[in-house]
């Protein structure tokens, strides 16, 4: 095992050398100061640049271990303020328990697994054998140390060994789910969501004085012992790990790994052959491209719908669960009537999150756009400003749907915590939900004709776009830090969005003629 470890690290390593060095090669500039291969002959470059991936690879793992406790800490500092080290168990138990189903190891795609075992021919099982182990005492040795510097109390061990021992359960649930359906738990959305609210649901517990203490994670442990025995036996017992990699580790899938999430969404957009077929009562009276639209909509309309859909029973099961909450505990309504009032700038990050601008506009391009935009006439200024505004109109439903569901849930709550001295707060709150809501469905469409970020094998190629992206959450979740009343912050989102929206329709219409095209 530790040979297969070694080798394992080598060829990671020579592909991070080769890779960076090939990447120096890229830039204009230092392409004339470094002609040939001579970077790749130097041992001097190879030994920096190792030395440099393991400093690299080490403050990953760290900033990783770091951000992921201090999440933890934040989120149980809100839950039990009064006990943390009580919420910060309770919260790492949750986490840990969504981890062993859904953070898999063996079936997830890597250039390491591709080289390794596909063009290298290592033994698939001693190599799956070799990572998970090493995988799972990094996490027990890093996790241990993480929670003991938080509470300092040696009763963190139980948590981190339920951790430990849930790994291997987990991995073989991953396998069995696999052999049967031939796609990991985490591609299984239905339960994939289920298991999250469930556990949401959990994590909440000590709202109503309910939490994980360290007596039911040592009873867990216990049962799981054996469990784990079993499971990681059962893992060493199966004997076809070579077609399994194989089958994941394609050449494309393992290179472009970190796009994992848009071959993902690439699935999500695959519209089935009933959905292909449309009412034509829908079609009547409709011409030209408010026709084009409307098949177009009527056709991806269970893909748009679906997770809609599910974010509106989300949404309702939590406002119901919350209504219900505040009317059993008094207690908890000054807490959450003093959110409502004046931090309702975190909904900024939760609308964010339930937008599904960029699911959407992967749908318009895999199944559309791609092929329309052969056609100089789809980029014509006004061709593209009429289906532009079609899709906004459409998009913006969509969203609206668990939007709605919000916007007539907060005011509720609201009332029922304690009400407000501003009567403002009843109708600013909902406006601004749904604002936001609006703002976002028009955003991706924006930087979507203003940055189309997909080639023609419709993977993701746009830095900008890219990047665009990454600001809009970092700026969502900047605002999460402003204290203001509910009144003054949703009037000046509202104004906000009113001003960005005319600005973009402007832009799109100049811009998008030039930007919008395959690349």
């Amino acid at each position: 095992m530790i040979n297969t470890l070694k080798i394992s690290f080598k060829i990671d390593i020579t592909y991070a050398i080769n890779s960076f060095i090939y990447n120096i090669k890229r830039f204009p500039i230092l392409k004339d100061l470094f002609p040939g291969d001579g970077l790749y002959k130097s041992t001097k470059v190879k030994s920096f640049v190792r030395i440099l991936a393991l400093i690299l690879s080490t403050t990953r793992i760290i900033a990783f271990k770091v951000l992921y406790f201090w999440i933890i800490y934040l989120i149980a500092s809100i839950l039990t303020p009064k006990d943390i080290t009580i919420g910060i168990l309770h919260v790492y138990f949750v986490f840990t328990a969504i981890g062993i189903v859904f953070n898999n190891k063996v079936l997830t795609t890597s250039t390491k697994k591709y080289f390794s075992i596909v063009l290298f021919n290592m033994n698939a099982k001693e190599f799956m054998k070799a990572t998970l182990l090493t995988e799972a005492f990094v996490n027990l040795i890093t996790h241990s140390i993480c929670l003991f510097f938080l509470i300092h109390n040696p009763i963190i061990l139980l948590f981190t060994i339920f951790g430990f021992l849930g790994r291997f359960i987990g991995e073989r649930l991953n396998l069995l789910h696999y052999n049967k359906y031939k796609i990991a738990l985490t591609y299984n959305y239905s339960l994939y969501w289920i298991i999250i609210i469930i556990s949401f649901g959990i994590c909440l517990l000590p709202l109503i004085n309910i939490k994980i203490t360290p007596m039911i994670i040592g009873i867990t442990d216990i049962i799981l012992l054996p469990l784990a025995i079993i499971s990681y036996s059962k893992l060493m017992k199966v004997n076809n790990y070579k077609l399994i990699y194989k089958r994941l580790n394609t050449k494309v899938a393992a290179l472009n790994s970190n796009q994992a999430k848009e071959y993902s969404c690439q699935a999500m957009i695959n519209i089935k052959d009933k959905d292909k077929k449309i009412d034509e009562r829908k079609l009547k009276g409709k011409k030209g491209y408010d026709l084009f639209n409307t098949i177009f909509f009527e056709r991806h309309k269970e893909i748009l719908l679906r997770s809609a859909k599910l974010f509106a029973s989300i949404s309702s099961v939590l406002i119901i669960g919350l209504g219900i909450l505040v009317l059993l505990m008094p207690e908890v309504r000054p807490r959450i009537n003093h959110f409502l009032s004046n931090n309702i700038s975190w909904f900024v990050i939760i609308m964010y999150f339930i937008n599904r601008g960029s699911i959407i506009t992967q749908a318009m391009f895999y199944n559309c756009d791609h092929a329309m935009l052969t056609f100089n006439f789809y980029r014509n200024p006004k061709v593209i400003l009429n289906i532009f505004k079609t899709r906004v109109l459409t998009v913006s439903k969509v969203n609206l749907i668990p939007a709605v569901i919000i916007a007539a849930g907060l005011p509720i709550i609201l009332y029922l915590t304690g009400g407000t001295m501003n009567f403002l707060d009843y109708i600013c709150i909902p406006i601004f939900i749904i604002t936001l809501s609006i703002f976002f469905s028009i955003h991706y469409l924006v930087i979507y004709y203003l940055f189309q970020p997909y080639d023609k094998n419709m993977t993701m190629k746009s830095v900008t776009y890219s990047i665009i992206s990454a600001v809009t959450y970092l700026v969502a979740y900047s605002l999460t830090d402003f204290t203001m009343s509910a009144t003054t912050f949703s009037i000046f989102t509202i104004l906000s969005t009113v001003i960005y929206c005319i600005i973009a329709l402007v832009i799109v219409y100049k811009k998008a003629p030039s930007t919008f095209k395959i690349r």
